[in-house]
């Protein structure tokens, strides 16, 4: 489930004496300075001025589901996500609102059939998480660069993406997993937006125990940003 995009190997990444280690997962490109190239490019049919960028977010009034293993705020749940490769020390601080400078975000490709079954081999899901690291490596003034923890799914490094919609009410449902769990986007769809809440199941604990589940936020996309 972890990919990088554009992001630096696994060497050590030091604030207040707390190393932030990348998370990654599955296959990646170097390039000639050994530099992990992730391979998403992101693709949609957005007009101008309309952004095909995805926000998760938590508004305070999403219902937590009972059989959830996390409960908490929003940064909570987004570091029991991560869990399946990073430790939560290790993340910084994530912010729930869909406009702060903190925050997760995602962008992709989501393939419909003409009954609205979702193309699995034509889908794809690039979830970005920017914490504190990442704001304050921004404001160094000498020009230290954190990038994001991402998290990748592609058809081509064995990703598992499926789903269905109905195409007269616009909702239904996207699943994406790998080895290391499933993030589930459920929602509804019109002529506009797809929106609803986003859920996830890990299968692996990177400090040992019970792997998380849990409903992760909400989200929302510009339709031509995502469905095609």
């Amino acid at each position: 489930m972890k990919k990088l995009f554009i992001l630096l190997p696994s060497f050590l990444l030091v604030i207040a004496c707390n190393p932030k280690k990348e998370a990654v997962r599955g296959n990646f490109n170097r390039d000639a300075s050994g530099n992990i190239v992730g391979t998403f490019t992101g693709t949609n049919s957005c007009p101008q001025g309309v952004s095909g960028i995805g926000t998760i977010f938590d508004d305070g009034q999403l219902a937590q589901v009972s059989l959830d293993s996390v409960s908490g705020n929003f940064e909570t749940r987004v570091k029991a996500l991560l869990s399946a490769t990073t430790s939560s020390d290790e993340v910084g601080q994530i912010s729930g609102s869909a406009t702060d400078q903190t925050g997760v975000r995602f962008q992709g490709v989501v393939k419909l059939d003409t009954s609205g079954l979702v193309i699995g081999a034509q889908s794809k899901m690039l979830i970005k998480i920017y914490d504190s690291y990442v704001l304050n490596s921004q404001l160094d003034p000498n020009g230290k660069k954190y990038e994001p923890i991402a998290i990748e799914f592609l058809p081509t490094s064995g990703s598992q993406i499926q789903g269905k919609f109905n195409l007269q009410t616009g909702e239904g449902s996207i699943s994406f997993r790998d080895s290391y769990g499933e993030v589930r986007f459920e929602g509804r769809m019109d002529a506009q937006t797809f929106s609803g809440a986003i859920k996830f199941q890990n299968t692996r604990n990177v400090n040992g125990g019970a792997a998380a589940s849990g409903t992760l936020g909400q989200f929302y996309v510009a339709r031509c940003g995502l469905i095609q």
